[in-house]
């Protein structure tokens, strides 16, 4: 399964990619509305960290509305915003910390490898990868 990567060797913290994807996705530039986050592992590491498209799901498991499903096309689990009812139930099972609930609405968001975040990256931490090597290198948080 694809997954985005964001890398921390090349990642400086700067956060474009979480005010873009917000702006993208939301349309206002606030980052705890991104689909993807950058976390500060180390005093000076930083690392974005977006959905690594499970091949078990466990986020889609755990939602008692069926509101997040694998798209049978592309294979990118996708939250159904209509049908979450924002009992974050996927927010607890997901190993990796990264679906949150949108703070306005409430409803499940997590990265549904839209990419549009790529090209903004100013140094190039960010691309598409397959899940086999990021979970290898990326264990759960």
């Amino acid at each position: 399964m694809p997954y985005l990567y964001g890398d921390p060797v090349k990642c400086t913290g700067c956060r474009i990619c979480e005010l873009y994807c917000a702006l993208v996705r939301e349309r206002v530039m606030n980052p705890k509305k991104a689909r993807l986050r950058v976390e500060r592992r180390e005093p000076a590491i930083d690392q974005p960290r977006a959905c690594k498209q499970c091949v078990d799901a466990p986020c889609a498991e755990a939602c008692p509305m069926d509101a997040i499903v694998r798209n049978p096309k592309t294979g990118i689990v996708v939250v159904y915003e209509k049908k979450c009812i924002g009992c974050a139930a996927c927010v607890e099972a997901c190993p990796y910390g990264v679906i949150w609930l949108q703070p306005d609405r409430g409803k499940a968001i997590k990265c549904d490898l839209c990419r549009q975040c790529i090209p903004k990256c100013p140094t190039g931490a960010l691309w598409v990868e397959k899940s086999e090597w990021v979970a290898a290198e990326n264990p759960p948080v």
